[in-house]
């Protein structure tokens, strides 16, 4: 492998340290602001809310940033998904690598208000990252994987939709349906399918559908009527379901260390959308099982086609659709929106670092020299 040039290096070096430097100036200064902001939770959630949904979508824009700069762009196309922005939305994406991530966010950021009221289930390991006491404070779900506490995990999530996705007002839930990456799962979801005479899939992995399950019986609305049994609500239940699937160039799935320093060479990753009524899905779940597993064999043909023949993504899908189609294009980058969140993140740090972060850390070592 041929050693990076100094200036390589030095670029590498450069968006590591900004990275760094972003985090410690951000992820303290939102905990702040939420331990700040705790009698307005507690006296005014859905103002609160509200503010937290600004404070973390800024958050957000930086880790879009980290992907815009680099050189990685996001490709979209299929169903014009504007006019469900505000809408209560179950959201089902392949699961490629960690650039999943950063690429899904990038996706959303500049829809509304979708990544701000959103909400994300994902594996527990990313709870222990830098992000995730971040997500945990914004109410997302973490999910502890194996068949030992599959259950408890379902009854687990049952709850969080109910406290939290409810009454937090959340609309958009985020969902890998596979259950982790490719490279985990392609081997053990070809043997599955293999026993139990299913399609076997190369380029994604047959869905598991206990999360979607527990999500559709608990907060899934049918013609808008409340499909879960819960506090009172300001919507009436997930009303879509979007397919969005994800595709690396040549199925190179790269990861999000590797975006966020820019090591990878820049490139275009491709999202592709399809829109669906809840009432369109089964209510059985042995129809509701074939409809999911339908929606991955679609995935299979799109991402074959496309690693096979360069076939754009919207011209694969030729199925009609309820929403009207996009026309295939780049998601763009608010840039005077990322200088406003980064001031404001800034000048909270330096704020913070004066009343709560100093005072604290002497306060600290005046206890400690009584103890030590």
């Amino acid at each position: 492998m041929e050693f990076p040039g100094i200036w390589k290096v030095t670029y590498y070096i450069l968006r590591t340290l900004h990275m760094f430097v972003n985090n410690i100036m951000a992820i303290p200064a939102y905990t702040v602001w939420f331990v700040l902001l705790t009698p307005l939770r507690l006296w005014y959630p859905k103002l609160y809310w509200r503010i937290e949904s600004i404070l973390f979508k800024a958050l957000l824009s930086f880790v879009v940033f980290w992907t815009n700069s680099g050189g990685y762009k996001i490709i979209e196309s299929g169903d014009d998904l504007s006019s469900l922005y505000d809408k209560p939305v179950l959201l089902l994406i392949n699961h490629q690598s960690t650039a999943d991530i950063p690429c899904v966010m990038s996706a959303l950021l500049s829809k509304n208000n979708v990544t701000s009221r959103i909400m994300w289930i994902m594996d527990y390991i990313f709870m222990y990252t830098n992000f995730g006491w971040i997500s945990l404070l914004h109410g997302d779900f973490f999910i502890e994987q194996g068949k030992k506490y599959r259950e408890q995990q379902l009854i687990k999530l049952r709850e969080h939709l109910i406290n939290q996705y409810l009454q937090q007002d959340k609309r958009w839930i985020v969902l890998f349906p596979e259950g982790g990456f490719l490279y985990k799962r392609r081997k053990p979801g070809q043997k599955f399918a293999e026993k139990n005479n299913l399609p076997i899939l190369e380029h994604c992995t047959l869905p598991r559908l206990g999360a979607m399950s527990t999500i559709v019986d608990t907060v899934g609305g049918v013609n808008g009527k409340n499909g879960f049994i819960g506090k009172k609500s300001d919507h009436n239940g997930v009303e879509w379901i979007v397919d969005m699937t994800l595709l690396y160039p040549k199925g190179e799935a790269i990861d999000m260390p590797g975006i966020c320093i820019g090591w990878w060479k820049p490139r275009n990753m491709l999202v592709h959308y399809r829109a669906y009524p809840m009432s369109s899905l089964p209510t059985d779940m042995k129809g509701r099982t074939k409809w999911l597993y339908d929606r991955y064999v679609e995935k299979e043909q799109i991402l074959e086609n496309n690693y096979d023949k360069d076939t754009p993504l919207d011209e694969t899908d030729q199925q009609a659709r309820i929403l009207p189609r996009m026309k295939r294009k780049e998601v763009p980058f608010d840039y005077v929106w990322f200088i406003i969140c980064y001031v404001f993140y800034a000048v909270s740090a330096y704020i913070f670092w004066l009343y709560v972060y100093s005072p604290l850390w002497s306060l600290i070592t005046y206890l400690s020299s009584f103890i030590f």
